[in-house]
C-alpha cells in the first residue's frame, strides 16, 4: 500500500481542529452495507494515537 500524503482536518484529543496526515486509512463496514473510512492519526502535542473518520474519496493507504 502507498503512504498517505494528503492532510485531513480532524479534531485532536485535546479538542483542537488541525490538519494532519493519517498514518493509515482503512475501510470499516458491516456486511452488506456502505461503510466509512477511518484514519489513524498521531496527536502532535501529546504523541498519542487516535482514530477519526476521513472523507469517502480519500484513498486507502498505510
Amino acid at each position: 500500500m502507498a503512504a498517505c500524503k494528503d492532510a485531513v482536518k480532524v479534531k485532536t484529543l485535546s479538542g483542537k481542529e488541525v490538519e494532519l496526515v493519517p498514518k493509515k486509512v482503512w475501510q470499516l463496514s458491516p456486511k452488506g452495507r456502505k461503510g466509512v473510512k477511518v484514519g489513524l492519526f498521531q496527536d502532535p502535542e501529546t504523541g498519542k494515537y487516535f482514530r477519526a473518520k476521513v472523507p469517502d474519496d480519500y484513498p486507502i493507504c498505510g
